[in-house]
């Protein structure tokens, strides 16, 4: 073999290992960019559903946020199908392009999300003395019904909480969590009122309650609920 031909056969292998090469930089690049459309996919998919979600909840979003979110989605999906067959000298500029502007739009839809929602999150929770509860239980009174309503309700909001995006159905468990607690809180009231529950209260502690604030009224009360005779007078 002469030195020309040597040669010769040198430059073919450099070019294909060149080629081979850039065949494999650019099969790496469009499974990258695979992998981020399907994860911008589900992640849209996931923000759609929360808009819907609030808009239900005639939260403040602007109303073409759902047709533009699903027309993104839709988008991603052809672009999604298509990227498997993109040629290896195709110039990857359009198809970054194209995904870096639906990840801004994402992360914009995101964060109006999480603002609406976090608004809805922080709704006024009604307030239960939950003390008096415990105590009336202690006491031998029934509230056991109105007791799992509480922790229920609260366990609810609890996970809601945790939750930055609400999915199909959080709204509504936000509305009756809230619901729940205020007619807990209306029971109670109804039960005990907030003198009579002072004093049933109070009368836990070490130095119980003074003489004067058993009325004829706390009197009747604590008749009424059937625990009158677990008070007594003590003398100091």
């Amino acid at each position: 073999m002469t030195l020309i031909e040597q040669v010769q056969r040198l430059r073919v292998a450099a070019v294909a290992a060149h080629d081979e090469d850039k065949i494999k930089r650019r099969t790496g690049e469009l499974a990258g960019q695979a992998e981020r459309v399907e994860t911008l996919i589900e992640t849209i998919q996931r923000l759609s559903r929360g808009v819907a979600e609030l808009r239900a909840a005639h939260a403040a979003l602007d109303i073409d946020l759902g047709l533009q979110s699903a027309q993104l989605a839709a988008d991603l999906h052809v672009l999604a199908e298509t990227l498997p067959s993109q040629d290896a000298d195709t110039p990857p500029q359009a198809l970054k392009a194209h995904v870096k502007a639906a990840d801004g739009f994402v992360k914009g839809l995101r964060e109006c999300v999480e603002q609406a929602w976090a608004a809805e999150r922080n709704r006024e929770v009604p307030v239960i003395n939950e003390d008096l509860v415990a105590t009336l239980s202690k006491s031998g009174i029934d509230v056991e019904e109105i007791r799992i309503k509480i922790e229920k309700a609260h366990g609810v909001l609890n996970v809601l909480k945790d939750r930055a995006v609400p999915d199909l159905g959080d709204v509504a468990k936000l509305a009756a969590a809230l619901e729940s607690l205020q007619a807990c809180g209306q029971q109670i009231s109804e039960l005990v009122d907030p003198v009579l529950g002072r004093v049933i209260t109070g009368a836990q502690e070490a130095t119980g309650m003074p003489l004067h604030s058993i009325t004829p009224e706390v009197l009747a009360g604590l008749s009424r609920l059937g625990i009158l005779d677990r008070f007594w007078v003590r003398l100091r």
